[in-house]
Formats: C-alpha cells, sequence, structure tokens
C-alpha cells in the first residue's frame, strides 16, 4: 500500500464553462491541462509512495484517456460517483473502498501553490497524527470569498476553531477557506458526515463540530489557490502566467 493516496472528485458537470469535453482535462498549454496541476505536486514521487483514485460520471470518460499519460509512473484508478451520494461529498464517498490508510481530497479544477520546500506527502501524513484529519488553507477575511467557499475559523496556533459550507451569516466569524483535506480512513465517517451536512445545508447542533476530527485539527497553510471553475478565472489565470 502506498504512503498517500490522492482522491480526485471529478465527477462534477462544470456547466460554468460550457466545454466540449470535461473541465478538468482543459489545456492551459500544449503540455499541461488543469488535473495536471494535481499530479505536479508530487513529481517526486512514484507509484510505490502515492497513488490516485479518481472519480468521474458516464459522461466523462475522456478523463481516463488523458490520465494515461501517468501510467508508467503512478497507479491510477477510476470509479464513478454513485447518483444517490451528490455534491463533491458524494464524490469522495462513492470512492471509499478504494481509500487508503493516509487519503488527501484534491479538487482538479483548482490551482494551489505551497510554501517552498513543502513536500505535501510528508506534511499530509505528519499533519494527521493529531485528529486524524487535516485542512489544506488559505487566509481569507473577504465575505464575497468566504459565501463561495468552505470558510474556516483557524485560531491562534493553527488549529480549527469553526467550519461551514458557503457560509450566509456572521462572516467575520471566519478568516480561511479550504482548498484540499486529509483524512485517515478512521476518522473518515465522522468527518465527511458533518461536512455533508453543511454543504446540504442541514440543521447543525451547536459545537457539533467539537465531536468530530475536524475540531482542533492543525492545517496546512498555502500561499496562493485559484478556482478554476469560470472563464474569468481562467482569464486571470493565463494573464498572471502569461
Amino acid at each position: 500500500m502506498s504512503l498517500l493516496t490522492v482522491i480526485l472528485p471529478a465527477a462534477g458537470k462544470g456547466t460554468k464553462l460550457n466545454l466540449p469535453y470535461p473541465k478538468e482535462i482543459l489545456r492551459l498549454d500544449k503540455d499541461q491541462a488543469l488535473i495536471d496541476f494535481s499530479f505536479d505536486f508530487f513529481r517526486g514521487r512514484g507509484r510505490a509512495e502515492v497513488e490516485f483514485v479518481v472519480v468521474v460520471n458516464e459522461e466523462k470518460t475522456e478523463i481516463l484517456k488523458y490520465l494515461g499519460r501517468y501510467k508508467d509512473r503512478f497507479n491510477v484508478s477510476f470509479t464513478f460517483q454513485d447518483p444517490r451520494e451528490p455534491e463533491y461529498t458524494g464524490a469522495i464517498k462513492s470512492a471509499r473502498h478504494l481509500f487508503g490508510e493516509s487519503n488527501l481530497v484534491l479538487l482538479p479544477d483548482t490551482v494551489m501553490t505551497l510554501p517552498p520546500g513543502v513536500d505535501l506527502v510528508d506534511a499530509v501524513r505528519g499533519s494527521l497524527g493529531e485528529t486524524g484529519f487535516t485542512f489544506l488553507f488559505k487566509r481569507e477575511t473577504d465575505p464575497g470569498m468566504l459565501r463561495t467557499k468552505g470558510a474556516l475559523a483557524i485560531g491562534e496556533t493553527g488549529q480549527v476553531d469553526e467550519y461551514e459550507d458557503k457560509p450566509t451569516e456572521e462572516l467575520g466569524r471566519f478568516n480561511a477557506f479550504w482548498g484540499g483535506f486529509a483524512f485517515a480512513r478512521s476518522a473518515f465517517d465522522a468527518s465527511i458526515a458533518f461536512m455533508e451536512k453543511s454543504t446540504l445545508k442541514r440543521p447543525l447542533l451547536p459545537g457539533e463540530i467539537r465531536s468530530t476530527p475536524l475540531y482542533g485539527s492543525r492545517g496546512i497553510e498555502v500561499l496562493e489557490y485559484k478556482d478554476l471553475g469560470t472563464w474569468e478565472e481562467i482569464r486571470r489565470l493565463l494573464r498572471d502566467t502569461g
């Protein structure tokens, strides 16, 4: 078994971009598509250390062909999202049978920048020791941004105090959002149940987070995070890197 299983939820419809192919394989230049950014974190690793699980729907089989470029380096498995399981949380739950002991969820239509010298495999495995869960987070206080993200309250020592998906009230409680998260297999059920309730806007009990592995977990801070689900963000990225 590898040191880390990387889960890439890629079953969304991507209607905002209105592409004739999956948005995850939108090429930003002749050599790189959006999904390649998730693989780039592991350039110094091989199949004995990292394996990938890609969650797709039946309309996204082109992703399988594209990711053939990694077949000589990594084990890459594919699974369909259970149609009874909605949202990104449902995509991750649909990959449960392929989990390793340490698992990392990355969104394959985003670009994330780590601090210099940070090895993602080592950082994740080191951070899971306390509660079995960790967020990759970007500090943010703009209410307009927090309304569209999984918002976090990060305490003075870097611990997670609060979490809400796409909050609409009292946004001053939050000072960051997540761009990925990792979990130990043993911590998955309690973690995803809480996150799913928030995503689906089901009632949460006051302080309910305190009974989950999210509470008090130590995050991994990232320098930059770009969600490339819209043409505006893609054009901005191309301007910044052009």
